[in-house]
């Protein structure tokens, strides 16, 4: 195991029980974008794959079937907590072509040209050194192995953090505490250039960068669901960490009204924008 972005292994640690909890609300989100940067892999039988950032597993699942019969998935994840997650729904699935790595993919020795493909979910937005990672994901695929993710764009093409975020401040009073651009974060990857610059800064070729935004959509009793993971996830979290339970309280509503005022023939319809990365090693 090799660490050096403690920061972020401390905040994947404390969240993990948070996410495991709330998995089924935030896999709305993620999942569906998520499958389109694994599209683009175009994988088959028999390749071995490195999931980068694979929290509790799910991509690893899925990665797993797809190479399947015959193909390997390695799922690296900062956070060992998310890591037992991750074994326990391998064990439950009886998924046998999957292991999985506690590590830091900035600095750990992925080995040499032993992958075909390298994929993360959201997962690559939280490298402290970006270049450091995507030089040995790079470096640990084969030649022509192929590099696909997905990142958020900004906040404002996504309104499903947006409105709640935006419905918090309105409550205490000061705005969403976003880390700055070059810093880890959930968009620290949301401009088109700057990915394309770190990625032929660490060697990789072919970049392919695509846009996509569609929704996220809630049914009205979705609603209650959505507002109080908001509380509990990204900048939500972060803004309340301290607050007592009737300024939580308070804020819960604030997000609930926020949505609803969205409310469009029983659906409140949320933008979601994402960058669909691709680049060969």
């Amino acid at each position: 195991m090799d660490l050096v972005n403690t920061e972020q292994e401390a905040f994947w640690s404390e969240f993990a029980p948070t996410w495991l909890e709330l998995e089924a609300v935030l896999e709305q989100v993620a999942a569906p974008p998520g499958r389109l940067a694994m599209d683009r892999l175009l994988l088959t039988p028999g390749q071995r794959v490195i999931d980068i950032g694979c929290g509790t597993g799910a991509t690893t699942v899925e990665l797993a079937g797809r190479v399947s019969p015959g193909g390997e998935v390695l799922g690296v994840d900062i956070a060992a907590p998310m890591l037992d997650g991750a074994r326990a729904r391998v064990a439950s699935l009886a998924v046998n072509n999957v292991t999985f790595l506690h590590a830091d993919v900035q600095v750990h020795d992925l080995g040499g040209a032993e992958f075909d493909a390298a994929y993360s979910r959201f997962g690559v937005m939280f490298f402290a050194d970006p270049v450091a990672a995507f030089t040995n994901v790079r470096r640990a695929l084969r030649p022509d192995g192929r590099l696909s993710f997905a990142s958020w764009q900004s906040v404002f093409d996504n309104e499903w953090m947006l409105i709640p975020g935006a419905a918090i401040a309105s409550v205490t009073g000061m705005p969403p505490q976003l880390p700055g651009p070059g810093s880890p974060g959930p968009f620290s990857l949301a401009d088109a250039d700057h990915v394309a610059s770190l990625l032929k800064a660490a060697g990789f070729q072919h970049v392919d960068i695509v846009a996509h935004t569609d929704a996220v959509v809630l049914t009205e009793e979705q609603i209650p669901a959505r507002a109080r993971s908001s509380l509990r996830t990204g900048a939500g979290r972060e803004a309340l960490r301290d607050a007592d339970e009737e300024t939580k309280a308070r804020a819960l509503v604030a997000v609930e009204e926020a949505l609803r005022a969205k409310l469009h023939n029983g659906e409140v319809s949320l933008s979601r924008g994402v960058l669909l990365v691709g680049a060969v090693a």
